[in-house]
């Protein structure tokens, strides 16, 4: 970081009645611009997936700890506004003060909470400053929208760092190597993720770490958790058979293997006893005749057609899974629905219907907002070329101007314009039917009623097309920000 951006940020610590909540926090309705900070903190604790209260019982448990993160705060007008770290704002808040919530439950919690952690009116918060807004509109971007470029850990992570921490029992470290022989196999990485990840592992785990595995597969178990295998290459295809059928939730006869249908032991005999070598061959055939290249180059397992849809890239519940501010009520009641209240492996082809609205209504909206000419015997793919390239090329001359280049030659632009590509959208207007990603396909989610759309795809669709929407609707904000300077 250079000397001149240091002077954008400064960092000190700020005692909690000194700091203010964000009333403009995309978490907020427009509504709740302005309002008190007592309606802020309400607001936070009516909504139960802000989960405040048990956010409030881990600080205090864990309230001898450094903090973990440093809050960024806006000095405007000599208030400090947190632009990030609401949540745990409204926690000390309420830790410090508990009748500033009229919920007697909820203050009776704080309470007990405040005498458990002490807290006194001197407590501080690190504290990332500036005086720019768009500076810290900075790192809410990368939180949110990108997930501050972290990957949370799943099963075998959490078991891995219960055994390196020493605490990990025998069965911990039991399920760890188990994992790694998972991870070991010949099998696309998408089906040992996903069997590996939230929805598949507890069957994983409640067929291979039962008596009856254990002298199906030839392996024994020794006190300390580790594994002894007497033929590598049977426990290998056996595991293989197991991996691939927890899979697709089915063997081989046509029965189901979940959670559900294997919760008593009888059961899971009945399915070891019908496990045999030669299935092998069988999952290899199976998995090269539903792997297909996508047009982002991705081999992708297409979920067979005797099974049911399979979540290959990630465990999320719903499609969208960043944040963006969208102006126009209508299209950010669709983008609320596909962020938190349509359930993408519950209701695919509602979800995908959406998809498809939500594209275009943001598509003609920026095209109305900008006047661009658009030839409409070219319909949504000619669109779709014409909203990337005004993008892009506007994207392009921000950056240009920030460098200080307000007369950029022609190369110089051409560079640039190739960092800022939006390639996977790019590739959404193509008429390839034979591409499983293009818009002829949102179109066949509508009008053909022989497509049906895969849960999986639809996710890691979204995940590719991600970035684009997010630097859509943000160019509405700066250009707004623009005027208004």
């Amino acid at each position: 970081m250079s000397n001149q951006d240091t002077k954008k940020w400064r960092k000190s610590e700020i005692s909690i009645k000194r700091l203010s909540l964000w009333d403009e926090n995309p978490r907020f309705p427009e509504e709740y611009f302005s309002k008190s900070e007592t309606e802020l903190i309400e607001f936070f604790l009516k909504k139960k997936e802000f989960k405040i209260e048990s956010f409030a019982k881990e600080v205090a448990k864990e309230f001898d700890l450094p903090q973990l993160e440093k809050i960024v705060v806006l000095q405007l007008k000599r208030k400090n506004i947190v632009l990030e770290g609401n949540r745990r704002l409204v926690v000390y808040k309420l830790l410090l003060n508990p009748s500033l919530t009229s919920d007697q439950t909820i203050r009776t919690l704080f309470e007990g909470l405040q005498k458990q952690t002490k807290i006194s009116t001197s407590f501080k918060l690190e504290a990332n400053i500036t005086a720019t807004k768009e500076e810290g509109l900075r790192f809410i971007d990368r939180k949110h929208n990108r997930g501050n470029n972290e990957v949370g850990w799943g099963e075998p992570e959490r078991r891995n760092f219960a055994v390196r921490r020493l605490h990990g029992k025998s069965k911990d470290v039991l399920r760890v190597e188990l994992a790694n022989a998972v991870k070991k196999l010949s099998l696309p990485d998408a089906i040992k993720e996903a069997v590996l990840s939230k929805g598949f592992v507890t069957t994983f785990y409640r067929i291979v770490d039962s008596a009856p595995a254990r002298r199906k597969l030839e392996y024994s178990v020794s006190d300390s958790g580790t594994i002894g295998i007497r033929n590598q290459n049977k426990f290998d295809d056996l595991l293989k058979v197991i991996t691939y059928n927890v899979w697709t939730k089915k063997n081989f006869r046509g029965d189901d293997v979940d959670s559900r249908s294997l919760n008593k032991l009888p059961a899971i005999d009945k399915y070891i006893s019908g496990l045999q070598v030669k299935d092998v061959t069988r999952v290899e055939k199976e998995i090269k005749e539903s792997t297909k290249e996508t047009l982002f180059g991705d081999q992708v397992l297409l979920t067979p057609p005797r099974t049911r849809s399979n979540q290959l890239s990630t465990d999320r519940k719903f499609l969208i899974n960043s944040s963006i501010y969208i102006q126009n009520s209508r299209i950010n009641a669709i983008y609320d629905e596909l962020q938190k209240k349509v359930d993408v492996d519950s209701a695919p082809n509602a979800v995908a219907v959406l998809f498809r609205v939500f594209m275009e209504c943001s598509i003609d909206c920026y095209i109305e907002t900008h006047k661009i000419k658009v030839d409409e015997k070219k319909g949504l793919a000619g669109k779709i070329l014409k909203v990337v390239d005004h993008l892009e090329d506007t994207i392009v001359l921000r950056r240009l101007a920030e460098e200080g280049n307000k007369n950029p030659t022609p190369v110089e632009f051409k560079k640039i314009k190739e960092k800022v590509k939006f390639k996977s959208m790019r590739k959404v207007a193509t008429k390839d039917n034979n591409s499983i990603l293009s818009v002829t396909t949102f179109h066949d989610f509508v009008h053909d009623y022989k497509v049906s759309p895969i849960p999986s795809e639809l996710k890691k669709y979204w995940d590719n097309l991600d970035s684009f929407f997010v630097a859509l609707w943000g160019s509405f904000v700066l250009a707004k920000k623009r005027k208004r300077g």
